[in-house]
């Protein structure tokens, strides 16, 4: 692993600029602690009961949230799909142990940096700072507070097409079963929702 110094992916940095705005010297130098990485399908990036230790950025692939319950079964919390940002938010801002993992389920590439990095760079830079607080409502807001009104107002349908609004492919990516785990429904009443008939 080679941090970032020239050939610079145009997606990851416009991936950057598009969360604030950076200045062009601080951009260059906070990208220079990038790291490029390429993980496969079924890979672990984040396994439950450690700490999340890196912030990653992961510009193609896909990843599920998900946590193993007291029965044993599996229960998605979260799916990343391609130019998002993968992370568990609570474990990295506290430095607490995840309550969940994180896995890819395709070949996935993304750009990495540690914790004890970004924390120097947010020291460094007050725009990076302003940045990071940007990253953190933005990505908080979206895998948490979201998750949790859409448990609590919205209908099993709803759920179904509030996701496919935000990943229109994602029947095509990722298998009915992790996706009615993420709904919180059964794969038979997934396939009536899906069929017209719930």
């Amino acid at each position: 692993m080679v941090p970032m110094q020239n050939n610079l992916d145009v997606k990851f940095t416009n991936f950057i600029q598009n969360i604030f705005l950076l200045p062009d010297d601080v951009l260059e130098d906070v990208i220079m602690h990038f790291q490029h990485l390429e993980h496969p399908k079924n890979h672990i990036l984040l396994q439950q009961g450690k700490t999340c230790k890196h912030l990653w950025f992961m510009t193609k692939g896909a990843a599920r949230y998900f946590y193993t319950n007291e029965e044993g079964k599996e229960m998605n919390t979260w799916f990343s799909l391609d130019t998002q940002v993968i992370a568990d938010t609570t474990s990295l801002v506290s430095q607490e142990p995840s309550e969940e993992n994180i896995q890819f389920l395709e070949d996935s590439e993304m750009y990495s940096i540690e914790y004890s990095v970004l924390q120097s760079l947010l020291q460094k830079h007050h725009s990076f700072a302003l940045w990071y607080i940007k990253l953190i409502e933005q990505h908080y807001v979206a895998q948490i507070e979201d998750r949790i009104a859409d448990l609590q107002f919205l209908n099993a349908t709803e759920r179904y097409q509030k996701l496919l609004s935000l990943y229109p492919e994602i029947t095509n990516r990722i298998s009915l079963g992790n996706i009615s785990s993420y709904l919180n429904i059964t794969q038979e009443t997934l396939s009536r929702i899906r069929a017209g008939k719930f």
